[in-house]
């Protein structure tokens, strides 16, 4: 699986983990980036415009 690297404050980052010690913050970015290409290609379909086409 390749690797990205995401910048988040680290204000955010820190107080997100005290309140949800248990979530996994890499698990959570990948399913968010999955969903917007679901999002993006569901777009994709309904229009046949060229401006749409984000994976050319």
């Amino acid at each position: 699986m390749p690797k990205i690297t995401i910048s988040v404050p680290n204000e955010l980052l820190a107080k997100f983990k005290e309140e949800f010690p248990e979530i996994n913050v890499a698990e959570v970015a990948r399913r968010v980036i999955k969903k917007k290409i679901e999002e993006l290609k569901k777009l994709e379909e309904l229009s046949p415009k060229e401006e749409y086409k984000w994976h050319q």
